[in-house]
């Protein structure tokens, strides 16, 4: 047996995974808790979720923990970066690997690997979800931000034809920003706040509204086109066989995906997009399969 967590800005979840039938995730524990928290806080509720989930596998054996954590992160290290850099500037320096190590009394023998989110939820995906029966794919999140990975037969691709830098979108170029602020819920709140002088709290609050309603089926037919626009090079380049979207965003799939088809099909782009089924346990599947030492080594 093996733990995937998924470690984020204001939650972290654990889950057991049986390495011969992933996509049958057991339990899932779940905490809230701030990046902002104190650093003990936020360390003991790690340990306390990760404690949780090893004491509820009986007499089964734990072969080790994958975890999924957003960059930057030293990923070989399991070290936090310096002050300044990452979402947890209480953390600065310290070695994750080596406390999570320390404090559950871990043996040599069980591994603890660390490698980016939304990478993560790209292999779960190519592993056991929407993915699996192709070669080239990319594997996209969109939520508090934009995450994004390239596969090929089921491996991050960080470097190549039609991949950008370390396989990654967020930091693109577009409009008068970067791709960041325009495919997350940051963007949604602008715009609705530019055309009705009112504020919304994300896009779960404004699917509330009737689908018929002009505002909303404004800002999602700008939000598809663009996305589609923004994606469409990347796609074409890269030869991808097939596109997964999670992310809380997804959760608003009637709302984009017809014109997000017709824009991309304009533009010579037919293949297929599916909507993640897997949703949040992608990345607790891809943080798991980091146990696998052949496929951790082709990483």
């Amino acid at each position: 047996m093996v733990l995937g967590v998924d470690i984020g800005g204001s939650h972290i979840s654990v889950a057991i995974i049986d390495e011969n039938v992933p996509n049958q995730v057991q339990n899932i524990y779940t905490m809230k808790i701030s990046n902002t928290s104190d650093s003990d806080l936020i360390l003991d509720s790690w340990i306390g979720v990760i404690e949780m989930a090893i004491d509820n596998l009986g007499n089964q054996k734990l072969k080790g923990i994958g975890i999924a954590m957003p960059g930057p992160f030293d990923y070989e290290k399991g070290i936090f970066p310096g002050e300044g850099e990452n979402k947890f500037q209480k953390l600065s320096n310290l070695n994750l690997k080596d406390h999570i190590i320390k404090k559950l009394n871990l043996k040599p023998a069980v591994s603890v690997r660390f490698y980016n989110d939304a990478a993560c939820f790209g292999i779960g995906e190519a592993w056991v979800g929407e993915l699996i029966s192709f070669n080239k794919t990319i594997a996209i999140t969109l939520g508090t931000g934009l995450g994004a990975t390239f596969l090929e037969k089921g491996i991050p691709i960080l470097e190549g034809k039609g991949v950008p830098l370390y396989g990654e979108l967020y930091h693109l170029p577009f409009g008068n920003d970067i791709a960041d602020t325009n495919f997350s819920t940051v963007w949604f709140q602008k715009r609705y706040k530019e055309i009705t002088n009112k504020e919304i709290s994300g896009v779960k609050e404004l699917i509330r509204f009737e689908k018929d309603n002009t505002v909303t089926v404004q800002i999602f037919k700008e939000f598809s086109e663009n996305l589609a626009i923004f994606l469409a090079p990347w796609l074409r380049d890269f030869e991808a066989e097939a596109i997964v979207i999670g992310g809380n965003i997804s959760n608003a799939w009637t709302f984009f995906i017809e014109s997000l088809i017709q824009t991309l099909n304009k533009l010579n782009i037919t293949i297929p997009i599916y909507k993640s089924t897997l949703r949040e346990s992608a990345a607790l599947i891809g943080a798991a399969r980091l146990i696998d030492n052949d496929f951790f080594n082709e990483l």
